[in-house]
């Protein structure tokens, strides 16, 4: 995945992304987009950066699924939402129906921990042609499984590893200072 020339400009003029994540992006002007990236500790970000780098829907649904997994342990094993994170994690792979994923989604709204799942289905069926509705669904997904517990870290970690951007060759490994110096030359 490689952001856009104007990431920044999206970020920081677009309606739904947040106005803290915005003045954020605004306050770093010399940061890329792999600092910000590699930089934030706030995971509910991690999708809206991932979103204007590129990121598919699918691979938003994707992560999304991955962070609601860390509170799997939580769920007895026949649990609704477990069901409902598999379909959404097929539909991705095109093993399951929008049909499905509607009938998954219909299946947990009681649930007590199907918040998180159903912003994941959610993203699966919404009909967005760009990847902004997932990147909205996924950071709701990712806050509600913040809730339960789960560590900023870990849930950063996470989408990273299912969102990975790789650094163009010439700055992998290059502190901001190196890469700052490079662009003055």
């Amino acid at each position: 995945m490689t952001p856009s020339s104007d990431w920044r400009w999206e970020i920081c003029t677009r309606v739904y992304y947040p106005t803290y994540l915005a003045e954020w992006v605004a306050s770093r002007p010399k940061a890329t987009f792999y600092d910000l990236w590699d930089e934030t500790i706030n995971p509910e970000w991690l999708p809206y950066l991932a979103q204007v780098g590129g990121a598919t829907k699918e691979q938003l649904i994707l992560a999304a699924c991955a962070v609601v997994r860390l509170c799997f342990q939580l769920l007895p094993d026949d649990s609704l939402v477990k069901i409902a994170i598999e379909t959404a994690e097929a539909w991705c792979r095109n093993e399951a129906t929008l049909e499905q994923v509607e009938e998954a989604k219909s299946n947990i709204r009681a649930h007590s921990f199907a918040t998180p799942a159903y912003f994941t289905l959610s993203a699966a069926s919404s009909s967005a042609i760009y990847a902004a509705h997932a990147a909205i669904s996924t950071a709701n997904a990712v806050y509600w499984t913040l809730l339960t517990g789960v560590e900023n870290q870990l849930v950063c970690a996470t989408i990273r590893k299912h969102l990975p951007f790789e650094r163009p060759p010439k700055l992998k490994g290059l502190t901001v200072w190196q890469r700052l110096a490079m662009e003055d030359q």
